[in-house]
């Protein structure tokens, strides 16, 4: 099945795909697993700096190997793409998903640029994702308020979606509706569901994602994707649980220089947070 495929099951069956950035082997390996446990189809997807650490071809060819050898569905997807030549790189190197992020940009360059994309992408089958408002944050853990950085953006404006939707013919549009990169020490992640069913009304024949999946509630999540999410970006949930369980690993073993030894522990982390958020999203036994 291609991406738009399994994104119309999605959206008719009430579930919503996880796309998990990946960096390293480790955390590839920790995903592919999980997807194979749960019988998930899952979003592989690597941001500007994953992709340039990884190198595209090499992001697409290991996701295709643990497909093979897991035998479910792993996509692909370009991540906060920032320009349209890092849109051409994703083409070319056979993504199935392209992810432009104009949000900094005036609209109508923004339009421009995803018109773009979309005739790249489009000729090879690929789907498009776009956004406008910059989501705020970034994949870390934040200290402070998840509300307060959230009310440094503006949200997005149903009918400014849907004149984006309509100008450009995108696929998938990623809403901000209080969603933020990031964990925050404060905690207080809050969606605003009601924003979310204006934004899915307006636009009701697109794709919806939702950016910044980590440290939200599991029943936040769950409303959002009843409400028509179809993709959750996660990632800072998942560095988190490599990092510590790496440092304990490393800890426990001071001597040991061959890392492949030292690191499951990191691997079974983040698996064990891809299996939950995919039980959260409801996309287990999908495959």
């Amino acid at each position: 099945m291609s991406a738009r495929e399994w994104l119309e099951k999605a959206k008719s069956e009430k579930f919503a795909i996880g796309a998990f950035n990946v960096g390293n082997l480790e955390t590839f390996k920790a995903i592919a697993q999980a997807a194979a446990n749960k019988k998930s189809p899952v979003i592989i997807e690597s941001s500007p700096g994953e992709t340039k650490w990884m190198e595209a071809e090499n992001v697409v060819d290991i996701a295709r190997n643990f497909s093979q050898e897991y035998g479910i569905p792993i996509l692909v997807n370009l991540d906060h793409a920032e320009n349209l030549e890092e849109c051409q790189i994703g083409v070319e190197a056979g993504y199935d998903l392209i992810h432009f992020d104009g949000g900094k940009l005036p609209f109508e360059q923004n339009i421009e640029i995803v018109k773009q994309v979309i005739e790249l992408a489009h000729h090879k089958g690929l789907t498009v994702e776009g956004e406008i408002d910059h989501i705020q944050g970034s994949s870390e853990v934040h200290q402070g308020s998840a509300a307060q950085e959230a009310a440094k953006g503006v949200m997005t404006d149903p009918q400014k979606a849907k004149e984006f939707v309509e100008s450009t013919g995108v696929d998938i549009f990623a809403a901000f509706f209080g969603n933020v990169h990031g964990v925050f020490s404060q905690g207080d992640e809050n969606l605003h569901l009601d924003l979310l069913e204006q934004i899915a009304q307006a636009i009701p024949q697109t794709f919806l994602s939702l950016h910044g999946g980590s440290g939200v509630p599991d029943d936040q999540v769950q409303r959002a994707i009843q409400l028509g999410i179809v993709k959750v970006n996660v990632n800072t949930d998942m560095r988190e649980a490599f990092r510590k369980s790496l440092e304990q690993a490393l800890k426990n073993s001071p001597e040991e220089l061959a890392l492949y030894k030292v690191e499951p522990p990191a691997i079974e982390a983040v698996q064990k947070v891809v299996e939950h958020k995919i039980d959260v999203f409801g996309s287990s036994g999908k495959v």
